[in-house]
């Protein structure tokens, strides 16, 4: 497959004729996109939401823009910050398998043996072909982050849990309330502060399962991991 340049457009106020000849409806992944790619003076522009669908994480510092992860040394929170897809509640993150949203984040009540906590409802969708599970696809971990940085695990209520095991067709998805409690049982819920991130860990290394066929199921982003800030709303 013959490699496209992109190239990224910051568009000013024009005057005079307009630059732009050709406009381009644009499909990622199979699917019909916002927004159009469009041709001034020769040049192929994509705006930064196609490229966001395909993985590439996009930010902004000043008058610089990067795309892809900052260097480990540098990227925010140290040298031990772990890269992963980013985004909001309400927004669909896709790392070439997995379209993960978050739907919804409220407090929930004590559990047997452990105190309050909190409950993210989230929606799980295979964008392969290929019948699959989240465990199967190298998940290691699911994390919820407090506002201080501590962890609160994601606890699994029963064996058969739906959202990490259950197979998902193509296209096919689920929704499910993840919950996380604290350990002490005396907890309540106005002292567990509301979370800061819910954190997906995936390691593309996992793929190995007997029945994903080489070559049909792969991630298109080498850092798959979803990273839902809490704190905002698409």
């Amino acid at each position: 497959m013959p490699r496209l340049r992109l190239h990224l457009l910051a568009l000013a106020a024009l005057s005079g004729a307009a630059l732009a000849a050709t406009n381009y409806s644009i499909i990622v992944n199979g699917q019909v996109t916002q927004g159009q790619a469009i041709v001034v003076n020769g040049q192929t522009y994509v705006p930064l939401s196609a490229l966001k669908r395909l993985g590439v994480q996009t930010s902004v510092n000043g008058s610089t823009l990067t795309l892809g992860a900052p260097a480990p040394a540098t990227a925010p929170g140290g040298a031990n910050q772990r890269a992963s897809l980013e985004g909001c509640v309400g927004e669909t993150l896709f790392n070439g398998i997995w379209r993960l949203t978050t739907r919804k984040v409220e407090p929930i009540g004590p559990d047997v043996g452990l105190g309050s906590g909190w409950g993210v409802t989230v929606e799980l969708r295979n964008g392969t072909a290929t019948r699959t599970s989240l465990h199967d696809t190298g998940l290691t971990a699911i994390e919820l982050v407090q506002p201080d940085g501590n962890t609160l695990v994601f606890e699994e209520r029963t064996a058969e849990e739906p959202f990490l095991y259950k197979e998902l067709t193509q296209a096919g998805g689920v929704t499910y309330q993840l919950r996380f409690h604290v350990q002490d049982s005396r907890a309540t819920a106005s002292s567990v502060p509301r979370p800061a991130k819910l954190v997906v860990q995936l390691d593309p290394k996992r793929l190995t399962a007997g029945y994903l066929i080489a070559g049909k199921v792969a991630y298109t982003t080498p850092t798959p991991s979803f990273r839902v800030r809490l704190d905002c709303q698409k």
